[in-house]
């Protein structure tokens, strides 16, 4: 990512209403699979590592690592301890991790396959991978371009990438659905009529929006602990290796 794009995700990463509610839907995701606190969490493309911070206060063995050292470097400054750079290409060492996040990563991965194999190894047999990605091609826009994103997804496609891998699929959901309408409508009019370019999603933000589009999206995540949604702006799915 661009050095300006990380500064604007460190100043909005804490109290952005959709990092908010996707730290929410992680951590309900950690309550329903029981994962006990001696369980070795690993988010890998931690970005500063604010979540894995959150984790630590919760008394979770968690750790993380991203390409980035300046992201890194900040969180290590904010308290986050067991957070690292590494090099593009680098994987967590094999069998190490009961729970592997990867939130909004692989689609700035090149070989995808290739990481979801890495990630794959280095869970422990039973162990449980939770990713989300961007969806829908079609909605490429500023932020996929700031974050230098290789692809959006579709169930389909996204399925088939594990497919052949020692994973089994225990949840898969679209999410952010509610506000799907608008960020489409946002996204469809800044191509068709070349409005003036931000330089990423988060630039469209204030209290206001926050107050408005925090509990919408937040109750959208409540009722994910009842149902999966057909369509939406992002895709979640959860995953277990066969032993």
């Amino acid at each position: 990512m661009d050095a300006d794009f990380y500064k604007t995700y460190f100043e909005v990463e804490k109290s952005h209403w959709w990092f908010r509610v996707r730290r929410n839907i992680v951590l309900f995701l950690i309550e329903k699979y029981k994962i006990p606190k001696t369980a070795k969490i690993f988010d890998f493309g931690c970005g500063s590592g604010y979540l894995v911070g959150q984790l630590q206060k919760m008394s979770y063995d968690a750790s993380g690592s991203d390409i980035s050292r300046e992201a890194v470097e900040f969180g290590r400054k904010n308290g986050v301890k067991n957070i690292e750079a590494l090099q593009l290409g680098e994987m967590p060492p094999e069998d190490s991790f009961d729970l592997i996040l990867a939130l909004d990563v692989i689609e700035h991965i090149k070989d995808d396959r290739e990481a979801v194999r890495g990630l794959e190894r280095a869970l422990k047999p039973g162990g449980m991978l939770i990713i989300t990605v961007p969806a829908h091609q079609w909605m490429w826009g500023v932020q996929d371009e700031a974050a230098h994103h290789f692809r959006r997804y579709n169930m389909g496609t996204l399925l088939k990438l594990f497919q052949g891998e020692n994973l089994s699929v225990l949840r898969k959901s679209y999410f952010n659905t509610f506000l799907f309408l608008p960020i489409a409508v946002v996204r469809l009019s800044s191509k068709l009529f070349k409005f003036k370019e931000r330089e990423s999603d988060f630039d469209i933000n204030n209290k206001l929006i926050n107050g408005i589009f925090y509990p919408i999206f937040n109750l959208e995540a409540k009722l994910l602990k009842f149902m999966n949604f057909p369509f939406g702006v992002s895709i979640l799915m959860v995953l277990r290796k066969n032993h």
